[in-house]
């Protein structure tokens, strides 16, 4: 008596489908013993090398992405004529020599963006000034005001 074979214990998309029809077919025509068990091995590598093929094709996928920017420390001339936009107290070459010192680093964080970090050294300023000298303007405030 011929057992009952089991259901495919999973599913398969639709493209899975196609190719094992074709294999199928063009396998029994040219072994007419072509059996389940056979056919269950020809899945299983199909699906194996079908997988891998498509990791490496992600995976080169990946690989082109746009270069990321890296932080690249301003010259003396830079921050000058940053700080003399801005219109504040800030001594370019003190601020330089200082972050340069200390590898452009904030802390333990490397420094990204070094406007930012003159921004922060304008308010420190500002607050220095204002605390020893409380009447004296800057030099852009005096020319502002005539």
């Amino acid at each position: 008596m011929k057992q009952k074979q089991k259901p495919l214990s999973f599913s398969l998309c639709e493209a899975n489908h196609n190719y094992i029809a074709e294999q199928v077919a063009e396998r029994k025509i040219a072994n007419h013993r072509y059996n389940r068990s056979m056919y269950m091995d020809d899945l299983i590598t199909h699906l194996r090398t079908r997988n891998k093929s498509v990791a490496t094709t992600a995976n080169i996928a990946t690989v082109e992405k746009n270069p990321v920017k890296r932080f690249v420390p301003p010259t003396v001339e830079q921050v000058f004529q940053y700080c003399n936009e801005r219109c504040n107290n800030v001594d370019a070459q003190n601020f330089v020599d200082h972050y340069t010192a200390n590898g452009w680093m904030r802390g333990k964080v490397k420094v990204k963006d070094w406007k930012a970090c003159v921004r922060t050294w304008e308010k420190s300023t500002v607050n220095k000034q204002q605390g020893k000298t409380s009447g004296n303007l800057s030099a852009c405030e005096d020319f502002i005001n005539g």
